[in-house]
């Protein structure tokens, strides 16, 4: 890890975790709420994948869009079918962000799609995680 990046990386990672287990908290304890979950979890991966490429000394853009923020991800290493495998999840979760902040597109979320967001949010998680845990 670059040693620059070190607490800002860590920051990335309780940030990303803390939006996390909030959305599966809410998810777990609430009928309603699914438009925030889904938001909740496109800003964990976000997070995450940020935090992967901080983690490789690389500054990321100030954008949303988490298919392109997978694809610097997987540029950092193309051999690493793990980070490879995240495509699909970046792109479900990315349905979700811009549409549910604005109520002009707003679509209905159910609990489906919410327990899909997680499910995709854990897959990025658990997938940074187990790269950037034993360096930090």
């Amino acid at each position: 890890m670059d040693k620059k990046y070190s607490s800002i990386v860590t920051e990335w990672l309780k940030k990303a975790e803390s939006d996390f287990r909030y959305a599966k908290q809410s998810f777990e304890s609430f009928d309603d709420f699914y438009a925030q979950i889904c938001i909740l979890c496109h800003d964990s991966a976000e997070k995450y994948l940020k935090a992967y490429m901080l983690y490789h000394g690389i500054q990321p853009e100030k954008i949303h869009d988490l298919v392109t923020l997978y694809k610097r991800c997987v540029d950092i290493d193309k051999a690493d079918s793990g980070i490879a495998a995240l495509e699909e999840k970046s792109r479900v979760l990315n349905r979700y962000y811009v549409p549910l902040k604005y109520p002009s597109h707003y679509p209905e979320v159910d609990i489906e799609k919410a327990k899909q967001a997680i499910e995709a949010a854990d897959e990025i998680r658990k997938t940074i995680r187990s790269r950037i845990d034993k360096g930090c």
